[in-house]
């Protein structure tokens, strides 16, 4: 019985240590960003500041990274004497984002217009007379943003997005433009875990509901392929590829359960994961609306 015992204990002192060293990876993995306060660029009264609300909203929904909060980072700013505003330049990004310990600081411009063109006549030549056609209204959005890497002051990644819709809402158009930049800001930085443990065809990995993960989530494997040595700089290089894709059937906070996606016809595909291998979720399509056009509003990722 002492000896069963002490087996026990042993088992759950390897659990524990997996477990720790994975969370460990997962946390050295995850980026600090700071999203500053866009410059404004429309006519409207805080249309940057929404903005910025809306993606920060948005980026810690989607918990591919470690958003700091707006408190913190005015704070620093004032201390600094120094205003957050989205149109500081890339070594103020740098001095400032190092204080904080930020990987990245987000800055842009918001711009928006919302435009009419009147109603009209126009002769119609087959019936041979003047017809009237409706005056349209547009929302126009546009968003430029760009990630500094406060390490070296560079840009890391820049993106332009611009949203037109036939109405007069342009905060609903400044909401999808918001969604359409985090959904491509995640391909910069993805939501990323590990593989701990492989059972047969099912695999068990360290991302869970904490991490916006649901049952039917799609996972993306990579595996190292081949290793070689910069021949300048010494760096090591390694060369990743993708080994397959795991579906999530069973989610708890901070793990999950998946099995081998399988192929038209029912079977599995090739079996090649192992522990270790790095695993990332690839983002839901974007919700359509009635009928399936447009944007439905629902911010899923």
């Amino acid at each position: 019985m002492v000896r069963r015992g002490i087996w026990g204990i042993a088992l759950v002192c390897v659990f524990i240590t997996l477990f720790s060293s994975v969370a460990l990876a997962s946390e050295a993995t995850t980026k600090k960003i700071g999203v500053l306060p866009f410059k404004n660029d429309s006519p409207y009264n805080q249309f940057g500041v929404m903005a910025a609300e809306m993606i920060t909203a948005d980026l810690v929904n989607l918990k591919s990274c470690t958003v700091v909060e707006r408190t913190e980072l005015s704070r620093v700013f004032a201390e600094q004497k120094r205003s957050a505003q989205g149109f500081i330049d890339e070594a103020t990004a740098s001095e400032l984002g190092g204080i904080l310990g930020l990987d990245y600081l987000l800055l842009g411009s918001a711009d928006g217009s919302i435009s009419k063109e009147p109603g009209h006549y126009y002769y119609n030549k087959k019936h041979q007379r003047n017809e009237w056609v409706e005056g349209t209204t547009k929302s126009n959005v546009t968003l430029t943003l760009k990630l500094v890497n406060v390490k070296n002051g560079q840009i890391a990644w820049s993106d332009q997005t611009s949203i037109t819709n036939y109405n007069e809402d342009i905060n609903t158009a400044l909401s999808e433009a918001a969604y359409d930049s985090v959904r491509k800001i995640y391909k910069f930085i993805p939501l990323q875990g590990y593989v701990i443990k492989a059972e047969g065809s099912q695999y068990f990995i360290d991302l869970g509901t904490n991490h916006n993960i649901a049952t039917g989530d799609m996972l993306e494997v990579n595996g190292a392929s081949t290793a070689m040595r910069h021949p300048v700089t010494g760096e090591l290089i390694v060369l990743k590829r993708n080994i397959g894709e795991l579906e999530v059937i069973e989610v708890l906070d901070t793990m999950c359960v998946a099995k081998l996606k399988t192929k038209e016809d029912g079977t599995a595909l090739r079996n090649s994961i192992q522990p270790g291998d790095a695993v990332t979720k690839k983002l839901r399509k974007k919700p359509r609306g009635f009928l399936g056009l447009g944007w439905s509003g629902k911010h899923v990722f």
